[in-house]
């Protein structure tokens, strides 16, 4: 009976590794310009800059409806009213909590270490401009940001076509928590793809090696959705 009860165990953990998982998004797909946004009022940098690092937070966890995140939409989720973008919050499974910097050059090894932990980017704002942006990331020692102000591009720039804000006058910033994402790796820089075999296995020839009958193969294949719907499949 033991014996009978592992190998639909095993069907299952066999019909899981077929379920096919949500992919992450290359480095090309979140800086496409239509990820970034520009803020719909005055005084709400920081909630559009956050929107954008949500969104791709959402497209590297594998989120196909990352662009249903928007300011309206985080407004209505955390921001306070007369107060602004509070330094800790949730939306959508993902959370953010926020830190202060020292200022100066200090700021800058700071914040290279940052980007390399978080690939989604970090709101980071200067209260003496006073201005919000994205910060997306240091390469090749410039670092680059998304600016939700109305006369910068809408696209990765050099922190230096940001509105006001640089690394140096920079006094705080938001950041992701939870959950942790990767970026993609581009095709360029994956392992070489192996030639498909030329016979391609037969899923119903996994209850005749494992001596199962249609009712215990079914009972594996309810293990194996039951598994899958836990693990986010």
């Amino acid at each position: 009976m033991r014996t009978r009860i592992l190998s639909i165990v095993l069907t299952g953990l066999m019909m899981l590794a077929l379920v096919p998982t949500a992919l992450a998004a290359t480095t090309e797909e979140i800086n496409q310009p239509e990820v970034f946004l520009k803020q719909e009022n005055s005084g709400t940098c920081t909630l559009a800059s956050t929107a954008m690092m949500l969104r791709r937070t959402a497209m590297l966890r594998g989120d196909q409806d990352w662009d249903t995140i928007t300011e309206a939409s985080c407004r209505e989720a955390f921001w306070i009213g007369g107060l602004g973008l509070p330094y800790q919050f949730e939306y959508d499974g993902i959370t953010v909590d926020h830190a202060r910097l020292p200022g100066g050059e200090a700021n800058v090894q700071i914040l290279i270490d940052l980007l390399a932990e978080h690939p989604e980017g970090i709101v980071l704002h200067a209260r003496c401009v006073p201005h919000g942006i994205l910060l997306t990331d240091y390469t090749d020692g410039v670092f680059y940001c998304a600016d939700p102000a109305q006369n910068v591009a809408q696209a990765r720039v050099p922190i230096e076509e940001a509105h006001g804000t640089r690394i140096e006058n920079a006094d705080a910033y938001w950041f992701v928590t939870s959950p942790d994402v990767a970026v993609e790796e581009t095709a360029s820089a994956q392992a070489p793809v192996l030639p498909e075999p030329s016979v391609e296995p037969n899923r119903s020839s996994l209850s005749h090696f494992l001596g199962l009958t249609q009712e215990e193969e079914t009972a594996g294949c309810l293990i194996a959705q039951a598994m899958a719907a836990q693990a986010g499949l």
